[in-house]
């Protein structure tokens, strides 16, 4: 009997790219989601079969995942849609894997390995730009430096524009500041606690720290205790969220979470960039290791878009997932199928290491 792989969120903007992927490797996925007409449509369109169901119920749920092997979950923001669909993936024992960069859903995910495990499934969240090539390189070098104990780690996009579900997960994400590791354990600090100067290959530019995932992630992959993400922007960029950081809690307000919302839906047209427009935006990842000597390996490279990477990703760890058998738990990225699948990704330049 073949086994089955259904997409939730199966109409968002990044799903249309996981499910050209999974129709280039001849899956055909059953589509889920909440809205009845765009699934269905969808569906009709692709000719595949169609699930439409709400996460409310738990017991639908579990209906709904019981005869499914892989479930690639698409439905941001995943704060929201994660852990109804890990618990119920658990109880269904069908594997889980979603395109997350949120650090709660790692830490969540996390904390259900032991579940996981007994039931003989596997957890992955992050199987896409978040966290697929930062957690690569990160255990990368922590290889390259074993007694490392802080790790810094920036990404940047070249013209890319967000879709218009990460860009409304952003603006739930803004109100609850930066997030950093700090001796093992996550910490709640100011946005743009840290200030950075970092060469990616394209000279120094200022960054600034950043809530991503990583600091949950790489702390599972690499056990390094020390964590900070970053992101560039310009000293004057920097300053100006430093001023303003401190009314950040109006974010927090339903009105101005949906006003904002209805903005960014008017200025992305389409859900998110072309075709056209992706393959002219490239990203660059880079990441230092450093021990308590001040001993550095640092490494840097560039791919293709993050929605191109992201479409790739969950394909390949689904389908991974659909072919071979795997010991049940929680696993990142580099730990399920190992740091070097990060050649396969699309765009992949090759890193470049150095040290000092």
């Amino acid at each position: 009997m073949s086994k089955k792989l259904m997409l939730y969120g199966a109409n968002g903007y990044t799903s249309r790219l996981i499910i050209k992927e999974l129709v280039g490797q001849n899956i055909k996925p059953i589509l889920a989601g909440r809205n009845k007409d765009k699934i269905n449509n969808l569906a009709e369109k692709h000719g595949f079969d169609s699930s439409v169901f709400s996460l409310e119920k738990s017991d639908n749920i579990d209906e709904k995942l019981e005869d499914i092997d892989v479930l690639i979950n698409a439905a941001g923001p995943y704060s929201l849609t994660a852990k109804p669909l890990i618990d119920s993936c658990i109880r269904a024992k069908t594997h889980y894997v979603d395109i997350t960069g949120e650090i709660d859903v790692f830490v969540y995910a996390e904390s259900k390995h032991k579940e996981a495990k007994d039931a003989g499934i596997i957890i992955c969240p992050g199987v896409g730009f978040d966290v697929i090539p930062t957690d690569c390189l990160s255990y990368l070098l922590k290889d390259k430096l074993p007694d490392a104990n802080e790790l810094n780690i920036c990404f940047f996009s070249e013209n890319g524009r967000p879709s218009i579900g990460t860009a409304k997960t952003s603006i739930e994400g803004l109100s609850n500041g930066g997030k950093i590791r700090k001796d093992g354990i996550i910490e709640q600090v100011l946005l743009a606690h840290s200030v950075k100067e970092i060469d990616y290959g394209q000279g120094p530019k200022m960054a600034m720290s950043i809530p991503w995932g990583d600091v949950a992630t790489a702390y599972y992959s690499t056990g390094i205790q020390n964590i900070i993400v970053y992101t560039p922007r310009s000293e004057a960029g920097i300053n100006k969220i430093r001023k303003q950081r401190k009314w950040l809690f109006i974010l927090k307000l339903k009105f101005v979470q949906n006003y904002l919302k209805n903005k960014m839906e008017k200025k992305i047209i389409n859900g998110g960039d072309t075709d056209e427009q992706r393959a002219k935006s490239k990203m660059w990842v880079w990441a230092e290791v450093k021990n308590k000597d001040g001993k550095i390996e640092s490494g840097y490279f560039q791919i293709a878009n993050g929605y191109d990477v992201t479409g790739y990703g969950a394909m390949f760890f689904a389908k991974n997932l659909m072919e071979n058998t795997f010991d049940g738990g929680y696993y990142t990225p580099s730990l399920l199928l190992g740091p070097n699948i990060v050649e396969s990704l699309p765009g992949f330049s090759g890193i470049k290491f150095s040290n000092s």
